[in-house]
């Protein structure tokens, strides 16, 4: 076996079944080429998640950068172009709205390996482990105390990657109403929450603000799909 691809992407969208979760774990356990082309693959969606283009630019030369064997380079350079169509497929398909909500990282609260045990610092190692149900407990008890819509927001993330999706689109409709550091992307996981829905309506007024005021996150998806609806 020398294509990867299909089994990788149903690992990340969680719809392995009990053979397949088998053949995956011997895979990655044994198999030098099956972890080259997992981490590619993991590098590809950080590259996605944060800034398309961009990011995927800086992820090859980061990779050119590294000297890598030829044979494992060339791998790679395989992996990503494979996942690069897939990917694209993806954000074209009505039918995989859910993998627009891979987790959003972490980049209101960095985390320094140390000694310090905030509450703030053990909420966000939580969540950056995807340990979110206690992930959501330790921002509920934040919450408690300080109502930041920042805290707010990754407390919806959690509850997004825990599939509870109504708990988060609750909150996320309430961030749409206040200023503050992710507002964009409170927009655009309500819209991806109203297509899960097939509230296809809801999702485009969502994107027509998007768009109205000139928020900055996820543009080409936002527009591919905003094409699809009208």
């Amino acid at each position: 076996m020398n294509n990867y691809e299909e089994i990788i992407q149903k690992h990340f969208k969680n719809e392995l079944n009990s053979e397949e979760q088998k053949l995956f774990n011997s895979l990655k356990e044994t198999n030098e080429e099956f972890l080259v082309a997992l981490k590619a693959h993991e590098d590809l969606m950080i590259a996605f998640q944060v800034n398309e283009d961009k990011e995927i630019s800086n992820l090859i030369k980061d990779i050119e950068g590294k000297k890598k064997p030829k044979s494992v380079f060339l791998k790679i350079a395989a992996a990503l172009a494979v996942f690069i169509t897939g990917y694209y497929f993806l954000f074209l398909s009505s039918e995989n709205y859910e993998y627009y909500l891979e987790e959003y990282p972490n980049v209101h609260h960095p985390i320094t390996r140390g000694n310090s045990k905030s509450k703030l610092d053990e909420a966000f190692n939580a969540y950056e482990s995807k340990s979110y149900k206690n992930a959501i407990v330790k921002f509920d008890a934040i919450l408690s105390e300080e109502k930041s819509p920042e805290i707010q927001f990754y407390k919806a993330m959690a509850l997004l990657n825990d599939k509870q999706y109504h708990k988060a689109e609750n909150i996320l409709q309430n961030l749409t109403q206040i200023s503050f550091e992710f507002k964009d992307e409170t927009f655009w996981y309500l819209t991806i929450l109203s297509l899960i829905k097939e509230d296809e309506t809801n999702a485009k007024k969502l994107l027509i603000t998007m768009n109205k005021e000139n928020m900055e996150f996820k543009q080409e998806e936002r527009q591919s799909i905003l094409k699809k609806l009208n």
